[in-house]
Parts: structure tokens; C-alpha cells; sequence
């Protein structure tokens, strides 16, 4: 029980949440007004209180439930503790022993010295005689040209089938005209570098003079090495191009437009799509999703106009730096020294575990999803979670019925596409089942796991471009996870306008974001909220442009059309008006407008939660009690949007707060006080003196 004879719980769960809760308050958060600075009032403790990791650039609470999880892993994997559910000789014992295979050869760093960088020397070497400078029985002639694209398609297609993508890349994308069906997708591949570091002078030539002393160490031949300078500079000029003239999609407004193989490699005849497709899939192919039509007749110019030399250097490049991870030498130091000197500041080598782990997650996702699930996911915390997701996609399908500026024809096909859509909870159930060990074997008998670190990464490479392959012209399960999920371990939530479905990973499901035996006003205000930011983004900038079925699909008539765009535009300038501040006191505005589909998806999710807890409480009151400490300071409709606030509170040194700037997400304190200034339920429960949300949308 998690109470007896009280209306406080005093369960281990219920003092924990309330001490996490209570330490990230600002020490002062009775003297702050929650109407106008909501962010420190929730956020201050932890700013105060914390340091931020080493191997971290920011500290939140994704942060540190995403280090639970690498600890839980860590003691599995390290001392097999908590499996009680493999048997021996059993099939799940055959899996976790491949599992920790890989974990070991991650970890065992003597023997990764040992070896040293000659198995990535090697795998250049390959790359030198695939694209070779000088072809035999010919003169050298150094410009790029059509007698080379048959070796450049070659090789192209050698590092496909390693998931390396020079120049182009290659995935699986479900086509657009007809949904229930995978086809390639390629876009541009870009560059591993920012293109400041082209821009600048200083920073280019520091990166020039790393590549040389890399290629001088790493070429394969005496010839090579030799020609280490030139090659460098044409592989950081040829870069540069690639940095300057970024990719322009035709159209932003819909799903990928379809071409044939032969129509893209008419703009790109270098490429040889159609010998690419049949080298790598057995499937026939003769349609690809491409929107960059522009790009590729830029880039096939730019190729012409450069040197074999530097297009090799490129190859060679991409191999270095994609691989060299897998290895451990002198030779890759100067690639060490130019991170360390662009960064400012030493790079902070983690501790080899914690690399090991988030290489398993990355190769094995669903073999080290497994142990974890079976460890955490819980009876309790899967009932509860489809209780939660049942009542909060019932609310928001509900919710529409008062929206008026949508006519209703509009509204019942919202209604009908909220109630269509598809929750995967916790983890996947087709391709493979984590319910099913022998599922879960096949999934990955392709992936040869040894006591070779290396081995095991080109293992995985080819492993995962067979995988990616084989899902050309295949039909879609809809069990399955698609490749953005991660693993279960991964602290993240997604909605798919493709699939219509909705995904909570198994490892985002703890405190304070989920506990069965916590107040429900602590669940719905956290993991609520989150489950209502999904289920939203069914109907943002972005998602509303499809239908049920994940069909791109024009389905807004006019006035509804109008209504939604005052809405957004109303959100655009909140967000636009908000800043963030760095440690030097200048400040940066947020963009409204890229982040317009997360707002929006903030402002019906927290409306859509609140309203769902209310129906909860009403049917079944025993779900809330008060928690020690926190109950005598605010009430529970106050605490539902503390625990809102809370998972999006986040110390960032300035380079974090670069990256924020950049992403989809507005700034977690922009975020906080503007989902709280959208809501009129935390306006009532903190009786703010202006009682209207600033923007409603959902």
C-alpha cells in the first residue's frame, strides 16, 4: 500500500520523488512568483545544486535518468545480475552471451592497443585500389572524369555497403504513394565539420595540417604518404564546397517526391544508382524518394572541377573518420589536438564503460533492450502507462469537439485521426519481438560478434546496410520500431505522421517522469504531458498535413486552415520574443518558427494532460495523496505543473545553449514559462493576475 492511515504517502517511492522534487526548487521558491518566473522557481535548486558532468556540455533530468540506465546496464552486462530470466542452454542466454561478447571486446582497451590502427591502414588500402589516382593503362591524368565513374560507383557502393555515405546518403523511407510500402530515400550527406571551420582561416588551416599529419601516418603507401599535403588540401577544399553550398530541398511542404534510378543518375552519372541498387538489394529498384534534384547537378559539376586526388582523399576520409573510433594510436592524435584545439578546451575522455554501453545500445539496441526490459518494465508501470495513453488520447480526440475555429467536417476528421492513432509502448513486438528469444536471435544472426573490437564495428556496418537494404519494396510491420527510436534504454518519445503511431521507449518510464505508486497528479503532469506532446503533434504545422493512414493528404478546408495559422502565428511571436542568456550576458533570440511544431505540440500537451488527470481524479480520487513535504507548499494542481516543469529543467554550459538554439525544441526555460503562460489551468491553480493563456491552439 502506498499509505496507511494518512493522506500523506510514506512509501520509499513517494519520499524519493519528493526529495528529487523538492531539491530542484529554487532555495528561495517561496519569494518567487510562479506567473512570471516559473523556470527558476522549479529549476533553481538543480542550477544551484549541481555540477555538470564531465562528459556532459548540460545537466537535466533526461541526464540523469539516461545515466540510471547506463548504471543498470553496466552492472547486468558486468556481473549478469538481475537475469533470472535466462536459463541456461536457452536461447536468451545464447543472445545476453552475445550481448556481453561485444560489451567485452568494447572493453577490453589492451588488446584494442595492441592491435593498434593497422586493421583501418587496411581498410584504406582497400579504398586507395577501388579509386585509384592513376589507372592503369592510362595516362595520369588528374582531373576527374567519365573514364572514372565506374570506379567511383564502385566504391561509392563499397562504403554503402559499410553505412558509410560519402557525398550521398541512402536509408529506407516509406513511399510516399503507397504508405504501407519501403523504398530508398537519398539526401545529401553533408560534412562532419560545421562550415565555420572553412570559414575561418585559422581554424581551416589548423584542420589541413591535422589531416596531413593523419594521412601521413595512415596512407598505406610510401607514394601516398609523399602526396599526404596535396591530398589534404584538396580534401579540405573540396569540403569547403560542400559547406558553402548547402542542400536546397524543391519543396518543404510534403512527403518526399519519387524518381527513377535512371532520371537520378542522369544528374549525378558518377553515381550509377542503378548499379548501386542491384549491388546492395536483392529487391529490384526503380524508384527513390529525392528532393535535391539541384544538389545533385551541383555536386556532379563541383566533382568534375576536382582532382582524383582530392575525390580519393574524401573516400579515404570518410573511412578514417567513420572507423577510427574502433581503433587506438599515436597515428589519429593530431585529430585528438584539433578537436581540443577548436574546442577551447582539453576533450574529456569518458570512462571506457560508459563508451562500451552506448556502443551497445547503438550495434545491439534490441539485445541490450532485452535485459533491460525484463529488469524495469514492469507489470505495474505497463498498466498504468496504457491506462494513461488510453485516457489522454480519449481527452485530446474529446478536446477537439470545443475547438471553434475548426469547421465540423474538420473536426471529425481530426477526432478520427487522434482515435486512429497507434501507441508502441515500451518496446518493440515484430523485428524483432522482445517477447520472443528466437525473434530476437535472428534479428541479429547476420551481426558476427568476436573478441575483435574492430571486427565487431565493420561486422555491425555491413550488418545494418544489409538490414537497411532489405527492407527495400518490403511491406511495413507495424509492430515494429523504426531506427530513430534507438532502443528501449533511450529517454525519448516520438510521434511517426507517417504511421500515425505515437512511441514511449521502456527507459523513459521512471522518476520522476512515471511511477505506479506515485499521486496521479505527478504522473499525468510529467509522462502526461509528454504522452499529450505526442499524441498533439498528430495535428501541428507538420503532422496535420496527413491523414489517418500517414497519407500526406490536404484534408483542411478554408476556415479551419485560417483558424490554425492565427493560432500559429500567435505561438511564432511568443517564441520569437524569448531569449537565451550566455555566461557573458549576451543573449540570442529563440526562432519561433523552426520550433513551431514542438510548441504547438507543448501547448496541447499540457492542456490535454490536465484535462485527462482531472478525469481521473473524478473516477478515481484514490489515485491522488499528498506527498511529505510538498503538500503543506502547494496544492495538487499546483504540483501537477511542477512536475511538468521539472523534466524540461536543464544547467547548460554555453556550448549546450548553442546547440538548444539550434534544435527543433525551444530552450528548456523559454519552454517552461511558455507552456505555463498557454495554460489556463496553471493560470487558476497559481491565480495569476492575467487569467487568459497568451496563445491556445489545442
Amino acid at each position: 500500500m502506498p499509505y496507511t492511515n494518512s493522506s500523506v504517502c510514506l512509501s520509499q517511492s513517494c519520499i524519493h520523488a519528493s526529495e528529487a522534487l523538492y531539491s530542484n526548487l529554487s532555495p528561495n521558491f517561496q519569494n518567487l512568483d510562479p506567473c512570471t518566473d516559473f523556470p527558476t522557481l522549479v529549476c533553481g535548486g538543480l542550477w544551484e545544486r549541481n555540477v555538470i558532468p564531465a562528459w556532459e556540455k548540460a545537466l537535466s533530468e533526461q541526464s540523469t535518468m539516461a545515466e540510471t540506465n547506463r548504471i543498470i546496464m553496466k552492472n547486468i552486462l558486468e556481473t549478469s545480475s538481475d537475469t533470472p530470466w535466462i536459463s541456461p542452454g536457452s536461447i536468451d542466454e545464447e543472445n545476453f552471451k552475445k550481448l556481453v561478447k561485444g560489451y567485452n571486446a568494447c572493453i577490453n582497451e589492451t588488446a584494442i592497443e595492441e592491435i593498434g590502427v593497422q586493421p583501418l591502414i587496411n581498410f584504406v588500402e582497400n579504398v586507395t585500389e577501388s579509386f585509384p589516382v592513376i589507372l592503369e593503362g592510362r595516362k595520369n591524368i588528374s582531373r576527374f572524369g567519365p573514364a572514372d565513374y565506374e570506379a567511383f560507383s564502385q566504391t561509392y557502393t563499397y562504403f554503402v555497403q559499410h553505412s558509410m555515405f560519402p557525398f550521398l546518403t541512402i536509408d529506407a523511407a516509406l513511399d510516399p504513394d503507397n504508405i504501407e510500402n519501403y523504398i530508398p530515400i537519398v539526401v545529401p550527406s553533408g560534412n562532419f565539420l560545421s562550415s565555420g571551420i572553412y570559414e575561418n582561416e585559422e581554424t581551416r588551416s589548423l584542420y589541413e595540417q591535422a589531416v596531413t599529419e593523419v594521412f601521413e601516418n595512415m596512407l598505406p603507401t610510401k607514394e601516398l604518404k609523399a602526396k599526404a599535403a596535396e591530398m589534404a588540401k584538396g580534401l579540405v577544399q573540396l569540403e569547403g564546397q560542400i559547406a558553402a553550398n548547402p542542400p536546397i530541398s524543391n519543396d518543404n511542404t510534403g512527403p518526399i517526391p519519387v524518381t527513377t534510378l535512371d532520371n537520378a543518375t542522369e544528374l549525378a552519372p558518377e553515381f550509377d544508382f542503378v548499379s548501386v541498387f542491384k549491388a546492395i538489394s536483392d529487391s529490384p529498384i526503380d524508384r527513390i524518394s529525392y528532393n535535391f534534384p539541384e544538389y545533385s547537378t551541383w555536386l556532379s559539376k563541383t566533382l568534375a572541377n576536382t582532382s582524383k586526388s582530392a575525390i580519393q582523399a574524401y573516400f579515404i576520409w570518410q573511412a578514417i573518420v567513420n572507423y577510427e573510433p574502433a581503433v587506438n594510436g599515436p597515428e589519429l592524435e593530431p585529430l585528438k589536438k584539433f578537436a581540443e584545439a577548436v574546442g577551447g578546451k582539453a576533450s574529456y575522455i569518458p570512462e571506457r564503460w560508459r563508451t562500451c554501453i552506448a556502443e551497445a545500445e547503438s550495434k545491439m539496441a534490441w539485445l541490450i533492450s532485452k535485459p533491460y526490459v525484463e529488469a524495469k518494465y514492469t507489470d505495474a508501470i505497463e498498466k498504468t502507462l496504457r491506462e494513461m495513453t488510453t485516457r489522454i488520447q480519449n481527452r485530446l480526440a474529446s478536446n477537439i469537439d470545443h475547438i471553434e475555429w475548426m469547421t465540423d467536417e474538420v473536426k471529425a476528421i481530426a477526432k478520427h485521426k487522434v482515435q486512429a492513432i497507434t501507441p508502441k509502448l515500451g518496446y518493440p513486438t515484430q523485428s524483432p519481438n522482445l517477447d520472443d528469444a528466437q525473434s530476437l536471435k535472428d534479428y541479429y544472426a547476420a551481426f558476427d560478434v568476436s573478441d575483435s573490437y574492430f571486427d565487431n564495428t565493420v561486422s555491425y556496418s555491413k550488418w545494418k546496410a544489409q538490414s537497411t537494404a532489405s527492407l527495400f519494396g518490403k511491406r511495413r510491420e507495424k509492430g515494429a520500431w523504426p531506427a530513430v527510436a534507438g532502443s528501449s534504454l533511450t529517454i525519448n518519445a516520438f510521434y511517426l505522421a507517417q504511421e500515425n503511431s505515437i512511441i514511449i521507449t521502456a527507459g523513459t518510464l521512471q522518476q520522476l517522469l512515471l511511477d505506479p505508486e506515485l499521486p496521479a497528479y505527478m504522473n499525468y503532469g510529467a509522462l502526461g504531458m509528454i504522452l499529450g506532446h505526442e499524441f498533439t503533434h498528430s495535428l501541428d504545422s507538420n503532422g496535420r498535413m496527413y491523414d489517418e493512414q500517414g497519407v500526406f493528404s490536404d484534408w483542411w478546408d478554408e476556415k479551419s486552415e485560417a483558424g490554425f495559422n492565427k493560432r500559429a502565428e500567435c505561438l511564432v511571436k511568443q517564441y520569437d520574443a524569448g531569449n537565451v542568456t550566455f555566461s557573458d550576458g549576451s543573449q540570442v533570440s529563440v526562432n519561433g518558427t523552426t520550433t513551431l511544431s514542438e510548441n504547438i505540440a507543448d501547448a496541447g500537451g499540457i492542456n490535454t494532460a490536465y484535462d485527462a488527470w482531472l478525469d481521473k481524479r473524478r473516477q478515481d480520487p484514490a489515485s491522488d495523496f499528498d506527498l511529505p513535504g510538498l503538500s503543506e507548499q502547494f496544492t495538487r494542481e499546483q504540483l501537477f505543473y511542477v512536475s511538468t516543469a521539472q523534466f524540461f529543467c536543464a544547467k547548460a554550459e554555453d556550448d549546450a545553449k548553442q546547440i538548444f538554439l539550434a534544435d527543433i525544441h525551444s530552450p528548456p526555460e523559454v519552454r517552461i514559462q511558455n507552456m505555463m503562460d498557454n495554460s489556463d489551468g496553471f493560470r487558476k491553480a497559481f491565480n495569476c493576475p492575467v487569467k487568459k493563456p497568451t496563445c491556445e491552439i489545442y
